[in-house]
């Protein structure tokens, strides 16, 4: 599971290596379509990414509304993403 959302944080990560949970968890769903936080205990994707605090930053910025934050992720362990070259992302 780390490295499926590792992988996909890489796929779409800025220049800067983070990347926006919304489109995060599009990505992990288009490569994995059963993938549920709910298997892991968690009712949605942000709860299980802070669970793993230890393998990505979190950012939560502030929008226009006051009720409202957008959630980004970086990671911040190097993580096996499963690649035939060993890859490894930082």
């Amino acid at each position: 599971t780390i490295a499926l959302i590792a992988a996909s944080v890489d796929d779409i990560a800025d220049d800067e290596g983070w990347a926006f949970l919304g489109d995060v968890g599009n990505m992990i769903i288009k490569k994995k379509p059963d993938f549920d936080p709910r298997n892991f205990g968690f009712l949605k994707l942000t709860p299980l990414i802070k669970s793993l605090k230890s393998y990505f930053d979190i950012d939560e910025r502030q929008t226009t509304s006051a009720t409202i934050k957008h959630v980004y992720i970086k990671t911040k362990k190097k993580i096996y993403t499963g690649k035939k070259k060993k890859e490894y992302i930082s």
